[in-house]
């Protein structure tokens, strides 16, 4: 026969299991619903961290404007002179040592140039002058500052006025697209923003 007092002490030991295993569960659960974020934030510090240190595509201390324009743009950048005083033929270098990955011509980008900087990094641009593969070819290895074409305006997105539309791009395997795009870095700050312009950026390619 069972007493009151043992009956107690086993309703007793069974509230505190019961409520140490409700314990344990709330934090297991609390644990998997934030390890996905905390692990994508991680994978995205890696990321950055390994981002090459891209200078401006042009001349040292030369004076330059960016535009992001929309949503469907940004994070690409539209590129021209400052205050836009004839930047048709001013040169384009990639701003970051690496190798030629792609040349080609484009119906709506025109001439363009894919250069691989290691890393899974890569910067693309767009409307270039001179035909795609006239100062550089696939295979080339480049500096910095080495020419790779001129600022132009082909290719029917252009819009018909000479500028350089550039990205930079991440992607571990194969060369990256259009849907591989990252927010551009220059000289480690980030140029960035749907509708957002810098009037006045000057280049430290030098």
């Amino acid at each position: 026969m069972k007493t009151p007092a043992l009956t107690a002490r086993r309703r007793t030991t069974m509230a505190l299991t019961t409520g140490a295993l409700a314990l344990t569960l709330g934090a297991q659960l609390a644990a998997t619903a934030t390890a996905a974020p905390n692990t994508d934030r991680a994978a995205a510090d890696v990321v950055a961290a390994a981002k090459p240190k891209f200078q401006m595509p042009f001349a040292c201390n030369t004076h330059w404007q960016l535009n992001t324009y929309d949503s469907g743009h940004n994070p690409a950048l539209d590129i021209v002179k400052k205050g836009n005083p004839g930047s048709s033929g001013l040169a384009v270098y990639p701003g970051y040592k690496g190798t030629v990955a792609k040349t080609f011509w484009d119906r709506g980008a025109g001439n363009v140039i894919i250069i691989k900087h290691g890393g899974g990094w890569y910067t693309a641009y767009y409307h270039l002058k001179d035909r795609h593969d006239k100062y550089v070819k696939k295979g080339d290895n480049v500096k910095a500052n080495t020419k790779i074409g001129r600022i132009g305006a082909t290719g029917s997105n252009s819009g018909g006025w000479a500028h350089m539309h550039y990205e930079q791009r991440y992607k571990t395997n194969g060369i990256p697209t259009e849907a591989n795009r990252k927010p551009v870095h220059f000289n480690g700050k980030q140029y960035t923003g749907a509708g957002k312009v810098w009037t006045d950026v000057v280049s430290k390619n030098c």
